[in-house]
Formats: structure tokens, sequence, C-alpha cells
């Protein structure tokens, strides 16, 4: 008796004990409320940084920016490949943009994720906020072609990727993410001079092929190439994928 006593008790702390450490509905609530916040305060400010930064024209170009890369095989793609072609493939919520304007030759902007759920690897990110650059951003016009006009070699511009549109703060993102390993010392001590560590910065896998945004309440994949009538019948492997992912 004395031990079966002595079990349930042990069993109700376990409990207890579980239950104390999983975060209460009320402290969720808040910490949604409070990421709310400064999603709403950052893209404020976000807009005013860009609000009187001209934008590159590219419109003469569009159509040839504006592609499918080569190497994408729509046969291969699927949750499966994605999975295990990615160290971490994660749900994610864009808390912040900043820009990297002294990053030199191609504009990167510095990105704030905050990582709602891992799909697959390990589960320590989950929860966890991370660092991650997007193809784009403010830059100067010393680190721009010529072929673009741009005579003030000090003039900030707002230069867009055509295969990667920068989300708006606070969309919902899905995206393989791996460690930032650096390709070279140069490449390291470019990126810490932007607060991006190998303790803090993780690098996108195949952002113009498996980076999906949520817009209108769906999950899309973001690089616009895909998003017609003649991709959907072309490339309907990654279409299945994207409605596996708006069915979760």
């Amino acid at each position: 008796m004395k031990l079966k006593v002595l079990v349930v008790m042990m069993f109700s702390l376990f409990v207890l004990t579980g239950c104390q450490n999983q975060p209460s509905t009320h402290e969720q609530k808040i910490k949604v409320e409070q990421r709310n916040k400064t999603i709403k305060t950052n893209q404020k400010k976000w807009n005013e940084k860009l609000k009187n930064i001209k934008t590159l024209d590219q419109n003469e170009f569009k159509n040839a920016f504006i592609k499918i890369p080569n190497g994408y095989d729509d046969e291969s793609t699927s949750l499966k490949n994605l999975e295990s072609g990615n160290q971490y493939l994660v749900k994610g919520q864009l808390i912040n943009l900043k820009s990297m304007i002294d990053r030199p030759i191609a504009p990167e902007t510095e990105a704030t994720v905050y990582i709602s759920k891992v799909i697959s690897g390990d589960k320590k990110l989950q929860g966890k906020t991370i660092k991650t650059v997007f193809a784009g951003g403010l830059t100067k016009g010393k680190y721009l072609y010529g072929d673009y006009g741009i005579k003030d070699n000090q003039k900030i511009i707002y230069y867009p990727s055509a295969t990667f549109p920068i989300p708006k703060i606070g969309s919902h993102l899905i995206m393989g993410i791996g460690n930032y390993h650096p390709d070279s010392k140069r490449q390291e001590e470019m990126y810490e001079k932007f607060g991006l560590t190998k303790n803090n910065f993780y690098t996108i896998n195949n952002p113009e092929t498996t980076f999906w945004v949520k817009t209108n309440g769906k999950y899309q994949v973001n690089n616009p190439a895909f998003n017609n009538k003649a991709a959907e019948h072309k490339f309907k492997n990654i279409y299945k994928l994207t409605d596996k992912f708006n069915r979760q």
C-alpha cells in the first residue's frame, strides 16, 4: 500500500514539474502580444528608412532577372527531400530588417526571424530568434554597375532582388537553413562587422526555389517566377508541396 502511495506521489510530482516547465497559455499570449508590438514598431521604422530612398528601376531588365534557376529540379522536390537536404526546415516569423549598406558588391539585408516551429532538424531552435540575410536591400552607388546610371558613389539606393522580394516585417515564412560556415576569413570578418557570427547567424538554403511566404493567408513560393499559370503547369511538385504546407 505504501509503495502504491509513493508511486502516485512521484507521478504527481513528475506531472507538476512538467507543467511548470511548460509556458502557460497566459504567458504565451503575453509573448505573442509583445512580439506583435515589436513587429509593428520595427515595420514603422523600416518604412520610414525607405521613405525617401530611390528604388533602382530595373523594368528594362525585369524579364531577364525574374527566372527560375537552371539547377532547379522539380522532379526531386518533395517534403522528404526538403527535410533531408536541410540542416533545419523551419516555420518562422520575420521580426525585423536591418540594412547592410556597406556590404560590398552584392546588397543584402539582415533579417531577424522568430522560429515558431522546427519541421525537421534539431528542435533547439524552436522558440528561439535567429539572424539570417536576404538578397537585396539598401546599398551605395559605388557598389552598383555603371549601367544603372548612378553617378554619386555615396548615394543610397534600394536594390531589389528580382527572384527574392524581401518579405514584409511580420510575414510568416517557411525555409531551409543551416549553421553558418564562413567561406573565407575575409567573409567572416565582413559579416562580423554587421554582428553576424557563427553563434547567431544561419544561412538560407536555395532561397530562390525553396522559400515560402504567407500571403493573404496562404503560403506561396517567394520567387515571382513560380507564381503564374505556366509555372504551375510545368512545376507541379513544388505546387503540391506548397499545398501540403497550406494544409498543415
